[in-house]
């Protein structure tokens, strides 16, 4: 058993500490230690975006303009932004791709020391505190092992949390010995974190400003403050201009997260009670489900035999005359105890059944939502814990132990995102991570509980200062309590193993790195785009393909038409510039996709290393100018009356839509006498996945007989519209001029998306012809 003293200055202990935690990770992730640098930990998905994003981190300048640009997702610009930048992973994972070449070492290795760090960290900071080497490495076990690490395995960002603890540290001693020192520690903790994991400039401000509202709010203590919130704003200057370039590139895009995205991405109260299949133990008698939560059972017991300890030890400095103040206030203590608990039974029956409305004994009960049940809560529990003399006692001095198990239960709540659900029912809305939404930023978080990792972390800090609080036992049974709480936190969070998938190959033949045309990989589409972005990474080519956490709009549309194999789809990236495809054969078994990139105009068959086929695409002529724009008197379409003058008022943010797009769809369009017509252009706004899927273009002089012009697919068109104004997505069509009175368009194919139209204009024919 680790020594219990309170003397830890020996740093042979820390180093120990460290290698145990070292040994047990490689224990725990096996066979992934043997696997380091031929295949990649969890599975082929977003682990080979993140092993892409350090490789381009070590084999370009961070801040560059080149670094800024990503090569994914051709033609668009400042791709790094689209999602984490994992810069304060680097320092890892670059000087092993430098001496290696190896990325997948780089990345699986980097990967892997986020158990030991994550464990060590978490013990340092239990052991500034209770200055206890036990409770401090049964903190560590707790949140460097928790049963939640499993599903980290595929997203290093959310495993790569020690800056958090590290930081925390930092500030702990900095109380203790206000030397720069230790604002240092903490300055560069939560800069690496913030970098790291953009989540945690966010979650990890909202920790930290809880920190100085607790531990530093007696005057005694705002000068130290002071020097904590100067050092956390000097610390944060190199967020700025990142932060900065992120808001430029996102509001040029107009990429931002919805508010069914972010309650999609939020948890529900049973969420803490799911845990993946792949924990051993657990898995036998919780159910998976979409969130997987459940921090362990051992931390939590921990935690309630050290709160007991707290509240049913002798008060310090009990010696004296006794108080008749507690006797006197008994019954309003009992009385506000009784309404506590029935809150909290309101508020779990709420939680887990939904809304009430029954009847029993003839006395009715209802609950629509937890609004009254909470503010029971907060009206007798507050006062509750005030008039307890011990969480009194220690909330005067400040207790750790009260900080981090209050924060823990505040870091669980705001998982529930900005609405708190049973089922299908709303129960609380706005939820206290509504409130946070009002907050710059917070808006675009997508996944609410992200923040799960810093409520993990509380929960292990609580465990380990509660468990510090049964001094008073026996050394035998203390020694006895040590080994099964040891037992119990690696049981908790054991798994079966770390996945492993075999990791893509380069195709140096067909993707060499000296050519500066882009390359277009087929097939396209999420299943074959990760190992696209992988090797984009390597050979530093600009691709069309591309997976990020956003993606640009003219993606949507890329994909529909290479997908139905379009030629047009060709022939308008070719109108781009000079391109090369690039086909697996492995993925064409019967030579679609080769018959389909040959067709392209001018392709050339310019390699062929038996798994893969090269065709260069010459540059194609640029879209038609578009003629003068022709006046519209009316429009009329199929449903919607209300919204026809929409499609004409010059403003794309209004418009008309038809859901579901259906054959029977059309716009009629007068132009009030006749006219020399030669184009069309359909505005579909921001609205980039809802343009029609196919479209026939007619004209009439009468509305009677009618012509048509054009027909065909229209995700080329789409394509090229958001490539032009990625927040404006104009479709143009041009067609051999005619002249018509009315103009209609019709729609020919079903689809479950929106048909939209903002913005309609007819073209007189273009002058350039």
């Amino acid at each position: 058993m680790l020594h219990a003293t309170r003397n830890c200055d020996r740093w042979w202990r820390p180093a120990a500490v460290f290698g145990v935690y070292v040994l047990v990770s490689l224990v725990a992730t096996w066979p992934l230690p043997i696997r380091l640098g031929s295949t990649i930990a969890a599975d082929p998905g977003d682990p080979l975006l993140n092993a892409s994003i350090l490789l381009w981190n070590a084999t370009t300048l961070p801040f560059s303009s080149r670094w800024w640009n990503a090569p994914h997702y051709h033609p668009a610009d400042g791709i790094t932004t689209f999602t984490e930048n994992l810069l304060g992973v680097s320092p890892i994972s670059s000087p092993v791709v430098w001496l290696t070449g190896n990325p997948l070492l780089a990345y699986n290795l980097a990967l892997l020391l986020t158990w030991p760090l994550s464990a060590f960290a978490a013990y340092l900071l239990v052991r500034v505190i209770a200055k206890r080497e036990d409770a401090a490495f049964l903190a560590g076990l707790s949140f460097g092992f928790s049963p939640y690490r499993v599903l980290a395995l595929g997203h290093i960002q959310t495993a790569a949390t020690f800056g958090v603890p590290l930081a925390l540290a930092g500030l702990h001693r900095y109380l203790e010995r206000p030397r720069p020192l230790w604002l240092v520690l903490f300055g560069a903790a939560w800069l690496q974190q913030s970098l790291a994991n953009g989540y945690y400039i966010l979650y990890g401000g909202l920790i930290v400003a809880m920190w100085l509202a607790y531990f530093c709010a007696s005057p005694a203590r705002w000068k130290p403050a002071l020097s904590i919130v100067a050092a956390w704003a000097l610390a944060s200057i190199p967020l700025v201009p990142l932060l900065l370039k992120y808001r430029q590139v996102h509001e040029h895009f107009g990429l931002r997260r919805t508010l069914n995205e972010i309650t999609y991405f939020s948890a529900l109260p049973g969420s803490w009670f799911e845990v993946s299949s792949e924990v051993w133990l657990w898995s036998k008698w919780l159910p998976e489900g979409k969130d997987n939560l459940f921090p362990g059972l051992t931390a939590m017991v921990l935690v309630l035999a050290g709160t007991g300890a707290l509240l049913l030890g002798r008060r310090r400095g009990t010696a004296g005359p006794v108080d008749p103040g507690p006797v006197r206030r008994r019954p309003l203590r009992v009385a506000l105890g009784v309404a506590t608990a029935l809150s909290n039974v309101a508020i779990l029956v709420g939680l887990t059944a939904g809304a009430v409305d029954l009847t029993e004994a003839g006395i009715p009960f209802k609950m629509r939502n937890l609004n009254r049940a909470l503010a029971v809560l907060l009206l007798a529990g507050v006062p509750l814990i005030v008039m307890t003399p011990r969480t009194r006692e220690a909330l005067a001095r400040r207790s750790p132990l009260v900080f981090y198990a209050v924060s823990t239960l505040v870091m669980a709540i705001l998982c529930f995102g900005p609405v708190v659900r049973a089922g299908d029912e709303v129960m609380l809305s706005p939820a206290p991570y509504g409130w946070l939404m009002a907050l710059p930023g917070f808006s675009e978080l997508r996944v609410p509980t992200q923040i799960k990792m810093i409520a993990i972390l509380c929960l292990a800090v609580t465990a380990g200062l509660a468990y510090a609080r049964l001094d008073r036992l026996r050394p035998r049974v203390r020694t006895t309590l040590f080994s099964v709480a040891v037992a119990g936190l690696l049981l908790d969070g054991w798994f079966l193993g770390a996945r492993t998938a075999d990791a893509p190959g380069l195709w140096p033949q067909v993707e060499a790195a000296g050519r500066r045309e882009p390359i277009l990989e087929l097939p396209i589409g999420p299943e074959w785009d990760f190992t696209a972005t992988y090797r984009a990474a390597a050979h530093h080519r600009r691709v069309l393909n591309g997976v990020s956490g956003f993606d640009p709009p003219h993606y949507h549309a890329l994909v529909t038409g290479l997908q139905a194999r379009d030629p047009a789809m060709l022939a308008a990236i070719a109108s781009l510039g000079p391109f090369d495809i690039v086909v697996s054969r492995a993925a064409d078994p019967d030579g679609a996709l080769q018959r389909y990139a040959s067709s392209a105009q001018g392709a050339v068959l310019t390699a062929d290393d038996g798994a893969h086929v090269l065709y260069r695409i010459p540059a194609a002529p640029r879209e038609r100018e578009m003629g003068p724009i022709v006046p519209i008197t009316r429009v009329e379409a199929v449903r919607h009356p209300a919204q026809w003058a929409l499609t004409y008022d010059g403003r794309p943010e209004t418009g008309w839509g038809d859901h579901p797009q259906k054959p029977d769809g059309w716009i009629v369009i007068d132009l009030g006498g006749m006219r020399d017509v030669g184009g069309l252009t359909h505005n579909v706004g921001e609205h980039f996945l809802e343009f029609p899927r196919r479209l026939a273009i007619e004209v009439s002089g009468d509305g009677v007989q009618w012509e048509r012009v054009w027909e065909g697919p229209t995700a080329s068109q789409a394509f090229l519209a958001f490539v032009r104004e990625p927040r404006n997505g104009s479709l143009r069509f041009t067609f051999e001029a005619r002249r018509a009175r009315f103009v209609r368009l019709l729609q020919l194919e079903s689809h479950p998306r929106v048909w939209r139209v903002s913005e309609l204009q007819v073209h007189a024919p273009s002058r350039a012809r």
